[in-house]
């Protein structure tokens, strides 16, 4: 009888474990699209997108990973927002992106069994990177993209400013940004709720 419970209580905290998952990546989408949506008319803006996700959704991240401490949520979290773009008409290209970050993301937390505040930031900064597949086509496959957005109906003035605004160092660039905004929101998320990671053992 105490064998029963003790499985029933373990199934109750794995249920709840993967109900928190589910909201941290329903918030974390809903940033993605906010973010999307707001940045996508204007060319700066939309260059700036995955740089201004990364911040904004760290604290998301780690409170999502400090409250499950499960395989699975991080994966998911970054593959959502490829498979979107990619339904919408994006190059086949973001979805791949997507994955490598994410699945790399997941292995990297886990290494840390998702208690190591280190390993979860290194997870982090890799999984901010999820988004580049709907950018990189910019550099690697610059005029199959512009035809492509043209195509989906962009106008030829966003299309032509975006191409003024993308040097081959801006690649580099948009990297860089993105992985220092995701470690500048990881230090604003400790110093926010660290009661919350310590009392999941990660501080």
């Amino acid at each position: 009888m105490a064998e029963m419970k003790h499985i029933d209580k373990q199934e109750g905290k794995k249920s709840k474990r993967f109900i928190t998952a589910g909201i941290f990546i329903a918030i974390y989408f809903v940033i993605f699209v906010i973010f999307g949506s707001v940045c996508m008319p204007i060319p700066v803006l939309y260059l700036l997108m995955p740089v201004l996700i990364a911040f904004f959704s760290a604290p998301v991240f780690m409170l999502m990973v400090a409250k499950t401490q499960i395989p699975g949520p991080i994966a998911i979290a970054g593959i959502l927002p490829g498979a979107f773009l990619l339904a919408m008409g994006n190059i086949w290209i973001v979805i791949v992106a997507a994955v490598i970050a994410a699945v790399l993301a997941e292995i990297i937390a886990a290494i840390g069994k998702y208690r190591s505040w280190g390993t979860n930031t290194v997870s982090f900064l890799v999984f901010s990177q999820n988004l580049l597949g709907g950018f990189l086509p910019i550099w690697i496959m610059r005029e199959a993209y512009f035809k492509s957005n043209l195509d989906r109906g962009m106008s030829a003035e966003f299309c032509d400013k975006v191409r003024e605004l993308t040097p081959g160092w801006v690649l580099i660039a948009m990297i860089a940004a993105t992985a220092a905004a995701a470690l500048l929101g990881v230090l604003f998320s400790k110093k926010l709720f660290r009661k919350h990671f310590e009392k999941a053992n990660i501080l």
